[in-house]
């Protein structure tokens, strides 16, 4: 093993950058190839938000089940497990933008014929299951995908306020957009949502159109899909930091995300609340991401990520059990906010570590193990979605059980791989 500590030759953002020593919030989006990818992250963001909310919405009342929220929700997250490291092969050898266009029509296919379904009073459980689905497939490619874009249309210097900035383009949309979602909801039906998620991707694609990468690698890969897909592997296996910072993001998934898939049966069963009280819940932790967004991007290429890292992660835990425990709206927004804000302040400092150590023409390959995390939130969300069902444990109790594991596992590697505070 190797490079546990210090930056690797070659690094995109060397220890000591001259960059760090300013505050340089919006900085990446100087560069115009940034811009087109940044805006149309938004739209991204947005549609995303309201998709899942109405579709989490639409199940309940289908079902009136927590463990089929959770089921319908979370398997979209099973074909980035099946599909996604391979993918990482075609985002290494193809033109990633191409790639990203034609991922963007396939959604926008998709959420519109799902929209027409639901309006004609057609949906089914199956169809729900079969759409969740599908939207996992694309984004078992558009999630590393996007990743090596925001790298390869910025300078180095740039990397971790593009980094953030990306994020920030989506939580301006999710911190409102699950507002809207429960205002449509309840005015004009949840087939609304869903028509509104696929202008938004198709707004994406129009964006994107004239967006070039310019800080984009030759692809020095030429053999098979299994040789290439190893190579990758044998780099991961190779860094000890990679390798960690991999682990580390496989706490949210399983346990923070797997909660907000919950939220329709918190709005109802916990907190005696309909589509609005649910819009807030998810307003809240994205306004909680978004100050936090903004406070990275703000840092820029500061030298305590480390720390970032593994703190944020033990505090969105502790925010998570105590969110469980909460019956009372106020609270329980409160908390949402604050775990929207560790959550993000964690991904972002993980990734920009994690994406500052990878080699561009491994990029693809190596950031599509990064996040096939998403991939295992059906095993959290089908264990969570049991527990809260009734007769088990309830909601609350499921839940500030989550937290509390998820606290063990995260002070554990904290304890036990020190060097990980140290890590700029």
């Amino acid at each position: 093993m190797s490079r546990t500590g210090q930056n690797p030759p070659g690094s995109l953002t060397p220890a000591g950058d001259t960059h760090t020593r300013r505050l340089q919030t919006f900085s990446a989006l100087k560069n115009r190839n940034f811009r087109y990818l940044w805006i149309s992250g938004a739209f991204i963001g947005g549609g995303n938000q309201v998709q899942q909310i109405a579709l989490g919405w639409l199940v309940f009342q289908l079902t009136d089940s927590a463990f089929w929220v959770g089921t319908v929700l979370g398997i979209r997250a099973l074909p980035i497990l099946l599909v996604g490291p391979l993918a990482g092969v075609a985002i290494d050898r193809w033109d990633r933008k191409k790639l990203f266009l034609l991922a963007q029509v396939f959604l926008v296919v998709t959420a519109f014929l799902f929209a027409v379904d639901v309006a004609l009073d057609r949906v089914t459980m199956v169809h729900a299951l079969v759409f969740s689905f599908l939207l996992g497939l694309d984004a078992s490619i558009i999630q590393p995908l996007r990743q090596a874009l925001v790298v390869n249309t910025v300078p180095p210097h740039d990397l971790t306020n593009a980094i953030a900035l990306n994020n920030a383009a989506n939580g301006i949309l999710q911190s409102t957009a699950p507002l809207i979602s429960g205002v449509l909801i309840a005015t004009l039906g949840v087939a609304g949502n869903f028509f509104v998620q696929s202008a938004a991707y198709l707004m994406v694609f129009l964006i994107t159109l004239p967006m070039g990468t310019p800080y984009r690698e030759g692809t020095k890969d030429s053999g098979s899909v299994l040789k290439s897909f190893a190579e990758g592997l044998r780099y991961i296996r190779s860094d000890t930091t990679i390798l960690l910072l991999i682990v580390l993001v496989f706490v949210p998934s399983l346990f923070i995300h797997s909660t907000q898939n919950l939220l329709s049966v918190f709005a109802v069963d916990v907190l005696r609340g309909g589509p609005l009280v649910l819009g807030l819940l998810g307003a809240c932790m994205g306004v909680g991401s978004l100050t936090a967004t903004l406070a990275i991007a703000s840092l820029g290429n500061f030298q305590s990520r480390g720390r970032v890292v593994i703190g944020a992660l033990l505090l969105v835990t502790i925010c998570l059990a105590l969110f469980g425990l909460s019956s009372r709206l106020g609270l329980s927004l409160a908390l949402m906010g604050l775990m929207g804000f560790f959550n993000t302040g964690f991904r972002l400092a993980n990734n920009a570590l994690f994406q500052s150590r990878t080699p561009d023409h491994l990029r693809g390959r190596i950031t599509s193990m990064y996040v096939v995390d998403h991939g295992f939130q059906p095993v959290g969300s089908l264990i969570l979605g049991l527990l809260a069902a009734e007769g088990a444990l309830g909601p609350q109790r499921a839940v500030f059980l989550a937290g509390v594991a998820a606290f063990a596992i995260t002070a554990f590697i904290g304890l036990r791989f020190r060097h990980l505070w140290r890590l700029q």
